[in-house]
């Protein structure tokens, strides 16, 4: 779900039951910067921030942003440095931070583990990101919105604090589109620790909408799948459009047929653990996944209207 939506209240509240809570990793930065400047109501994040692996870095972070009683009402919100492939130093930080308050609060209080969601697509802050999910101790990550290749290496590579590099999608370049890739050194980060600890490494569940997409990960991908989430074509938000020629209804959406679903037999063929998303948010639709072969299903919208959500 949308940044802050299925935060750290919720994922906190789905794992102390004993599922899997899982939040959006989608804007964090801006997410803890604009609470700090909103006061930090309850005194969350800095509770957070207490614990964060590298004090120095969280103090820069407070002294930037934190406004005590929050900013006045009409007061716009601080504008945040962007990231970029030169690696700006700030942005970065903001990143990590962001990440590891998100994960630690929703770990907070209980022993089950606790789960991260990217979108491919947004890529310039992965890096970052899924450092400071690791350091928090985050058990699982989950990413959809693109083909995720290069993350099982990420997430090897910076369980040990060792470099990482992901690959920039730079559209409307001088030739068409192309790759770059960005590189990230967690060592350049490492603040008040000579020697780190190694982290653990979290299970990586990509999102995928076809046995084919499955495949592809499989085959190709920098390390290991453990499991997949396959999503549906009535699942919410970014979900792939319907194979061939594209079809409307009368409201405008994209019209799905038998060929655009899973085959589930392929995903029970394949051996990893799955999870159907797409309108399985009820009775009726866990008892079919669970027959289908699934490990469960993945909940959304429901999610998002309930008491604990972010909305």
């Amino acid at each position: 779900m949308g940044a802050g939506v299925s935060n750290w209240r919720l994922a906190q509240a789905v794992s102390r039951i004993g599922q899997l809570g899982i939040v959006s990793g989608t804007g964090l930065a801006e997410v803890v910067a604009r609470r700090l400047q909103d006061g930090d109501p309850g005194g969350h994040a800095r509770r957070a921030f207490e614990h964060f692996p590298f004090p120095r870095m969280a103090q820069r972070i407070l002294d930037t942003f934190f406004i005590p009683g929050g900013k006045s009402k009409d007061a716009p919100y601080r504008r945040l440095p962007m990231l970029d492939l030169e690696g700006r130093k700030e942005p970065m930080e903001l990143s990590i931070v962001g990440n590891f308050v998100e994960v630690f609060l929703a770990r907070e209080g209980h022993s089950n583990p606790v789960g991260i969601n990217y979108l491919e697509k947004i890529q310039l802050p992965h890096l970052p990101s899924i450092y400071g999910a690791l350091l928090a101790g985050v058990a699982v990550v989950v990413m959809g919105a693109g083909i995720p290749l290069a993350v099982p290496e990420v997430l090897r590579a910076l369980s040990r604090h060792e470099p990482a590099e992901y690959p920039i999608l730079v559209a409307d370049a001088d030739r068409g589109s192309k790759t770059c890739n960005m590189a990230f050194d967690p060592l350049e980060f490492v603040e008040d620790a000579a020697s780190p600890d190694v982290l653990a490494v979290p299970d990586f569940f990509p999102v995928v909408s076809s046995e084919t997409l499955a495949s592809i990960l499989l085959r190709k991908a920098s390390g290991p799948i453990d499991g997949f989430i396959v999503e549906g074509n009535l699942a919410g938000g970014h979900n792939a459009p319907p194979r061939g020629r594209m079809n409307l209804n009368d409201a405008g959406e994209p019209i799905y047929g038998p060929r655009d679903d899973a085959k589930l037999s392929a995903f029970r063929d394949i051996g990893l653990p799955f999870w159907l998303a797409g309108s399985f948010g009820s009775a009726g639709g866990l008892k079919h996944a669970l027959d289908e072969g699934a490990c469960g299903v993945q909940v959304g919208t429901a999610f998002a209207l309930c008491e604990e959500s972010g909305l």
